[in-house]
């Protein structure tokens, strides 16, 4: 097949929006190929709208709590300049204790306060900048600084226009403005829409909370709010190392509610064999294209048969569960089925009492370096499956988010020991509840200074709370295209919703009963879904309205791209994007070459670059 002559992207002049991990990891890259990129960029200019270069909003201290743990070890964060654990060993031990770091040795497999990881990136961040300027790259870097829009110029660059309302141009723009939360805070009604900045939830100097307080959501934001406000209504002691909890006498009606649909605590931190992922681990990229069809679209159940069957066989075998290999050995035993087995496995009648139950051999994982290698080779084989999104169509992608998606974010999502040790010591002090069911808002909500909630339970009971503090733990909403932050390049035609064709396009009524009809585009090729989030290519360049790729666009903002990367959260997907995106820049400078003009090249890419 002759390729069509690439429009190679012009890097004289970059600006890179937010300066948050993956704006990190997009300066690592960049010095790690300075050799071939420093005679294609001249500036860079990093717009941050925080004070503060390089943390990130979920370490920044202004927005995260000295209590909240980083849910992730040294180990496990791909390498910057230097690892995590290295950092924290050579800082003096005033800075440790302000960081809330008081157990010694550091152990790289521990996890450690979000503020010091946001520490170690604002070191890092400036290690990284003063290399770029020592190769002669001109670095601008505006604080304080937030972007309010971007549009098209009238020659072939951008335009930032800031929160002041100055205006720049640039050859191109890469998005990385981190997490966003739609929606207002109802102080009044005592509701908030998320728990950022955390500060906000906590009572005032020589105050307290003697009310129960009611959270959406039960994952890892959810214990965050928990460790803040139990740490100011109480106090926790080891007894025989043992973790326990006793409420202040000023506040005897303090209580945390979890609200979760499922009714479940996620799993606990487990031993890793690797712990940082990648994308061809468990087969090959032949394999992958192999199962391709002939329209360009790969199902997930032959994605599930052929390339996650046999791995995770292994892999419940080295864990010795005997009774999941059988199941799985049949080849009608399905996705679906797999995971609704495991999440019975999760199940309990009293979610507490069943943590206390994993905590046995999460522990003894961890103490003994015993892997749980189910739990591992599926989050790595959804990891895989992640970076080829845009080979499923509009039927799988419906699958994936109904049946797949909460049970990988409850049930492989690890809670770190520390968290679980300070939700066991809350239940044993009956400071602490987890309610199942559905959780909704009637148009009375925020009323008469309080949040009500209808709950209804998996019988279909359902029952009307009201909470003097309601937080929404439950994660960012979707982005829809009128939300994208930056609405003149949706109004030029620069930018446009992510969608995906429908396999069966004569049937698709039938496949979206459920869903609303303004998910359904009508285009050139047919119906095709709307996701959310707004349409990129493999290699992070945004699509035009007319279907053509943006050289001068880039978005690596995941809370943007969800539609088509539906799993790409964490910092190894940090740094993993931004690895794919730079490796583009080099295979258009070095080879001519656009690696996202075909699925073959940009696997290629994939299977050849370490850090993928």
């Amino acid at each position: 097949m002759k390729k069509n002559k690439i429009i190679k992207s012009d890097l004289s002049n970059i600006a890179i929006i937010g300066s948050g991990p993956t704006a990190l990891y997009l300066l690592k890259y960049i010095t790690d190929n300075i050799a071939d990129l420093k005679k294609e960029i001249s500036n860079i200019t990093i717009f941050e709208k925080e004070e503060i270069l390089g943390m990130g909003m979920p370490y920044y201290p202004k927005t995260t709590d000295i209590y909240n743990l980083a849910n992730i070890s040294s180990e496990e964060i791909p390498m910057i300049q230097e690892s995590f654990g290295d950092w924290l060993r050579r800082q003096e031990p005033n800075l440790l204790r302000k960081l809330n770091i008081v157990d010694f040795p550091i152990d790289d497999s521990e996890v450690y306060s979000r503020v010091s990881l946001g520490h170690y990136f604002e070191e890092q961040f400036k290690k990284l900048i003063a290399i770029l300027e020592l190769e002669g790259i001109v670095i601008f870097q505006k604080v304080n600084c937030e972007v309010s829009d971007i549009s098209k110029s009238l020659y072939d660059e951008l335009t930032i226009t800031d929160c002041k309302g100055e205006r720049y141009n640039y050859s191109t723009v890469i998005i990385a403005n981190g997490h966003e939360w739609k929606g207002e805070d109802k102080p009044q009604a005592g509701y908030y829409v998320s728990p950022w900045p955390i500060h906000k939830l906590l009572p005032k100097k020589n105050d307290s909370y003697n009310f129960p307080i009611g959270t959406l959501g039960a994952s890892l934001s959810a214990f965050d709010v928990v460790t803040s406000l139990a740490h100011r209504h109480g106090k926790f002691s080891k007894v025989n190392g043992k973790l326990l909890f006793e409420l202040h006498e000023a506040n005897p009606d303090f209580k945390i509610i979890l609200h979760s649909a499922e009714g479940w605590l996620p799993h606990l931190q487990y031993e890793q064999k690797e712990p940082i992922r990648e994308i061809y681990r468990h087969f090959s990229r032949s394999q992958l294209l192999g199962i391709i069809d002939e329209d360009g679209l790969m199902s997930i159940e032959n994605y599930f048969n052929d390339l996650c069957r046999p791995a995770l066989l292994e892999s419940f075998r080295k864990d010795r569960l005997t009774h999941v290999v059988d199941k799985l050995q049949d080849l009608k035993f399905s996705f679906k089925d797999l995971v609704a087995l495991m999440s019975d496995k999760h199940d309990y009648v009293n979610s507490f009492q069943g943590m206390k139950e994993e905590m046995i051999p999460a522990r003894n994982s961890i103490e003994h370096k015993i892997p749980i290698y189910w739990m591992e080779t599926l989050d790595d084989l959804m990891y895989s499956l992640n970076y080829h999104g845009e080979l499923l169509s509009a039927e799988d992608h419906l699958f994936f988010h109904k049946e797949i998606m909460s049970f990988l974010m409850n049930v492989i999502a690890a809670l770190p020991l520390q968290s679980a040790e300070i939700l066991l010591a809350l239940y044993d002090a009956n400071c602490i509840k987890l309610k199942a069911g559905f959780v909704s808002f009637p148009e009375d909500a925020f009323n008469d200074g309080v949040t009500k909630i209808i709950v209804e339970s998996p019988a279909g009971e359902k029952e009307e709370l009201t909470y003097q503090l309601f937080v929404n733990c439950g994660g960012g909403k979707k982005l829809e295209l009128a939300d994208f932050p930056f609405q003149s390049l949706v109004d030029e035609g620069i930018v446009r919703a992510a969608s995906a064709r429908f396999n069966n396009a004569a049937d698709y009524k039938s496949q979206t009963k459920s869903v609303d009809k303004s998910s359904i585009l009508s285009t050139d090729n047919g119906p095709e879904l709307k996701l959310s989030g707004i349409q990129i290519d493999s290699s992070y360049r945004t699509i035009s309205k007319s279907g053509e790729a943006n050289n001068f666009l880039y978005d690596i903002n995941f809370t943007h791209t969800n539609g088509l990367r539906p799993y790409s959260y964490g910092l190894q997907a940090c740094s993993a994007t931004s690895l794919i995106l730079v490796e583009s820049w080099i295979a258009q400078i070095i080879e001519g070459n656009d690696v996202s003009e075909e699925i073959e090249t940009i696997t290629e890419l994939y299977e050849d670059i370490d850090g993928l």
